[in-house]
């Protein structure tokens, strides 16, 4: 190798007799290939995420205490817009917010514009004794304010401001121990009806997948708090991409910024259009965006740092990216928060006792782990315990994969309900049953799985007392005619039409014993041309307990654990202690 040279662009070996472009040279056009052909890694999914506590709703207690010298001061938990702001003067001026109850905090944090001075941060357990965690001296340049502290139960938190220059704060954050685990989304086929909530952030189940470029606060909290310090770059854009997990109904978009002049733009994508890298990792190619039309995009040229847009009519996708195109190369770009808006009914577990058959019947609810991006599948517990009149107890509970809640029904039933494919166009529509639970006159439990429970291999997790399991579905099971199981289906097996969904499903509905159905399902697959191989995978937990065998990959796209999440009878209702929820 002594009388020759490698051109490392074009990976040649050149005799030194040829007269070789310049190690300048071949560098650049090494970066400029680089740059050309990057690609973004996918960040690791985060299952569940804090959520702020300082938000008022319907599922959370919180509220304006006491004020002075503030005004709009319930834009501060307003959980519909972030952007929302309240004014303060010169001098003196407090606000107190009241959780409703004990609750653990660590961090707060506003986004400040324009104010000038000091301010300090106490809590209190009841307004009487109060304990100061944190004081903060700022400018009117410093952006945000951000507050650290030793974790403490607190129901009441105390803003006191002292100020030198008056201005607008917005984005009040206060962030504890809680998180978005064990709460169910649902929106209704035109996304109207609900209470207004950001599926970007807290409990609204989407996930971060690509930040570009990297945030210098740390991706995992920059995806864990919805905020992003991008750092000086000769990248055109900022960009965010998130997986909500689900098709989402959206209406409005927004974000808190750095205030500076800035072109914002809202991208939805029916299907990301990743690939895997050469590691075997899932990718994304920024080039992309060449070939997609933003839904929505607005310009501020004045630089307000804060915007709020509408679309022209409501974005309906799962995967939503948002872009934005500084009109100048700041040192850094600070994103305070980001909306994606959309109505949703929110429920938290529950426990409902009812009487059927004489017997008194509680079913109780968890919604599991939280529902985001790569976490879209069911994992849901339902248990359906009763209570004879000698005081005997039976008990089962479904769990896991394909199970999303529990209906009783009218006849004297109890339904385990399945959800949505996360790629469902069908938002809101009517879940299929995956098996049913009927009570005896004496308190005993009969099960037995649907049509399409079979075919999901969906079955009881854990049971005891007097509990009667059938392994076959009924005859003349209709499971195979409901939309969403057809689309369920298609999804976990690789089945591309719904009439070839339909089929299987058939399938487990011919009679015979539960092994002849069984290799009647896998064979209908794959002369669908679908997934055999899962299909198996799928039969073989059913004879366990639940699909806990299905490959990772097809997992991650099995169902909405939380668009249908059901519980309804005829008896009373409890929440049971829900943790405070954020947007």
């Amino acid at each position: 190798m002594a009388d020759s040279f490698v051109d490392l662009q074009h990976f040649k070996i050149y005799p030194l007799n040829m007269k070789p472009a310049s190690t300048f040279t071949i560098l650049a056009s090494l970066l400029v290939v680089s740059s050309l052909q990057a690609k973004w890694s996918r960040i690791p999914i985060m299952q569940e995420r804090p959520v702020n506590v300082a938000v008022k709703g319907p599922n959370s207690p919180t509220s304006i205490d006491s004020s002075s010298g503030v005004g709009q001061v319930d834009n501060l938990i307003n959980q519909g817009d972030s952007t929302a702001p309240a004014t303060l003067s010169p001098g003196n001026s407090f606000f107190i917010v009241n959780f409703g109850k004990p609750v653990m905090v660590s961090t707060s944090s506003l986004v400040n514009d324009g104010i000038e001075g000091k301010v300090s941060l106490s809590a209190s357990a009841d307004k009487v004794g109060w304990a100061v965690l944190e004081e903060k001296v700022f400018s009117a340049a410093d952006r945000s304010i951000t507050f650290k502290f030793a974790g403490i139960q607190a129901k009441f938190l105390k803003f006191e401001f002292v100020l030198s220059k008056g201005g607008t704060i917005r984005g009040l954050n206060v962030i504890g121990a809680q998180t978005d685990r064990g709460y169910a989304l649902k929106q209704d086929p035109k996304g109207g009806k609900g209470q207004p909530m950001n599926f970007s952030g807290g409990l609204g189940g989407g996930r971060l997948v690509y930040a570009a470029p990297k945030p210098v606060n740390g991706i995992d909290s920059a995806a864990a708090f919805n905020k992003f310090e991008f750092p000086e770059s000769d990248e055109k854009y900022r960009t965010l991409i998130y997986d909500m997990g689900q098709v989402r109904i959206m209406n409005e978009f927004s974000s808190v910024h750095s205030p500076s002049p800035v072109r914002f733009e809202v991208f939805a994508f029916e299907k990301l259009p990743e690939k895997e890298d050469w590691r075997g990792r899932l990718a994304f190619n920024p080039a992309d965006f060449s070939n997609a039309k933003p839904v929505v995009a607005y310009e501020d040229k004045v630089g307000t740092g804060n915007i709020k847009v509408k679309p022209q009519q409501p974005v309906k996708t799962r995967y939503l990216a948002l872009r934005w195109e500084p009109d100048f190369n700041p040192p850094a770009f600070l994103i305070e928060s980001t909306g994606a808006m959309g109505n949703a009914q929110v429920t938290g577990p529950t426990t409902t006792t009812s009487v059927v058959n004489g017997q008194t019947v509680t079913v109780t609810v968890d919604p599991g782990p939280a529902v985001g991006a790569g976490t879209s599948e069911a994992q849901a517990s339902v248990t359906v315990t009763t209570t004879a009149a000698n005081g005997t107890t039976s008990s089962v509970t479904y769990s896991g994969l394909g199970v999303t809640g529990a209906l009783i029904t009218p006849t004297g039933g109890v339904q385990i309900m399945t959800g949505n494919s996360p790629n469902s166009t069908n938002v809101g529509a009517t879940p299929p049953a995956v098996a049913t639970i009927t009570v005896n006159a004496g308190g005993g439990l009969t099960t037995q799985p649907t049509a399409v429970g079979f075919v999901l291999g969906v079955a009881p997790s854990a049971a005891s007392g007097t509990v009667t399991p059938v392994a076959t579905p009924p005859a003349g099971d209709t499971t195979a005619s409901n939309p969403v199981a057809q689309e369920v289906v298609a999804s976990v097996l690789g089945l591309s039409s719904s009439g070839d969904a339909a089929a299987v499903i058939a399938a487990a509905s011919g009679g015979g014993d539960a092994a002849a159905m069984q290799t009647a399902v896998v064979a209908a697959v794959g002369a669908a041309g679908g997934d055999a191989t899962q299909a198996s995978a799928v039969q073989t937990g059913a004879t366990g307990s639940t699909t806990s065998e299905v490959t990772q990959n097809n997992a991650n796209n099995i169902l909405n654990g939380a668009l249908n999440q059901t519980v309804t009878g005829g008896g009373t209702q409890n929440q049971v202690n829900p943790p405070q929820v954020s947007p």
